[in-house]
């Protein structure tokens, strides 16, 4: 799929050359416009779709991490400090016990931290 990211930003610099030909010819502003659109949305799209892809295959990387180590919620719950991370909890928000639990296991998947904070 590299290919269709290299294809998108060959577009966009083709667009881009065409948009000073255009202007420079004097062409209907219909094209130069046209050729505007190509010359920011092609290369946009191609890095969209890369951060994309770039984050899906983390959270696969993530998910795989915890199930080999931990494979179910009670046995994270086993390797956690849970008395402590119900005081931080309660005393400073979810958000903050999400962030502990991070820090501790940075591989852990968001949605599994979350989901421990809220049956501790």
């Amino acid at each position: 799929m590299r290919a269709f990211r290299v294809v998108l930003w060959a577009v966009g610099l083709v667009a881009l050359v065409g948009l000073f030909l255009s202007l420079k010819e004097g062409l209907d502003p219909a094209v130069w416009i046209l050729c505007m659109v190509l010359a920011v949305g092609c290369p946009l799209a191609a890095e969209g779709r890369a951060a994309r892809q770039t984050q899906g295959r983390q959270r696969a990387e993530q998910h795989a991490w915890y199930a080999e180590n931990f494979g179910s919620l009670e046995a994270l719950r086993e390797a956690v400090d849970a008395p402590a991370l119900r005081r931080i909890r309660d005393e400073k928000g979810a958000a903050h016990a999400v962030r502990e639990i991070k820090r501790e296991h940075p591989r852990l998947p968001l949605d599994v931290a979350v989901s421990l904070v809220k049956a501790l």
